[in-house]
């Protein structure tokens, strides 16, 4: 985890530096007339970029978590007895689907048999969260805390935190990515002051729910 926290520190200074440069900018150090450039959609626009950076910061981060849970977790060689009654359901649905996606009758018979094993106790957990998420996707690109806590509780991590900031981020974030709205336009609806208080308030939210993971697995409540 200590990884994660570091890479959070780095987005943390990047998305500071940018918001640090917005207020420069909308200082009108340079009038639009004396601009080689529109100015305006300059402002606008890194404003825009703002919320991309906030929003990738939470999606890089509860990834990354997700990644390490299930890295520890076959470290410790656990089998199907071993593990709590969410991470047995998680395994099941991730099989069912592998079965239900396949090609013909033959890989799914392949995948059922993995399962059967499984249960059995014949081998351990060892499902990588990317091999997971290609099968059984945890989350589509629309995070925010309801999301978050609904992801946390799959594994058995009560994290029942709430950020209404995220679900802003969210939304902005999703009309910029379907192109429902232009980086102009978001950006003209955000003022400096609330960045610096989205900023704030997703960074602390992230903090905590690392502090939450990192509970889960020093208790190793990820075993039956």
């Amino acid at each position: 985890m200590r990884n994660i926290r570091r890479e959070l520190l780095i987005r943390k200074d990047e998305t500071n530096s940018l918001i640090q440069f917005a207020k420069y900018l909308a200082e009108d150090f340079l009038s639009p007339e004396e601009a080689e450039y529109n100015i305006v959609i300059v402002r606008t626009s890194i404003k825009a970029n703002i919320i991309l950076m906030l929003y990738n910061a939470v999606e890089s981060t509860l990834t990354k978590s997700l990644e390490g849970i299930h890295e520890k977790i076959k470290e410790k060689r656990l089998r199907y007895s071993d593990l709590n009654s969410q991470l047995r359901m998680i395994l099941a649905v991730y099989y069912g689907y592998s079965m239900e996606k396949s090609a013909n009758v033959n890989r799914a018979m392949e995948y059922a048999l993995k399962l059967a094993d499984f249960i059995n106790g014949n081998v351990c957990f060892e499902i990588s969260y990317t091999e997971l998420a290609q099968k059984y996707p945890m989350y589509s690109g629309n995070l925010d805390t309801r999301e978050i806590i609904n992801v946390l509780k799959k594994y058995g991590i009560v994290y029942e935190e709430r950020c209404s900031e995220l679900k802003t981020i969210k939304d902005y974030r999703n009309k910029l990515a379907h192109g429902e709205d232009s980086f102009e336009e978001v950006g003209r609806n955000l003022s400096i002051p609330q960045l610096e208080e989205m900023f704030r308030k997703t960074f602390e939210y992230l903090d905590k729910m690392l502090d939450e993971i990192e509970r889960y697995l020093s208790d190793e409540k990820y075993r039956a």
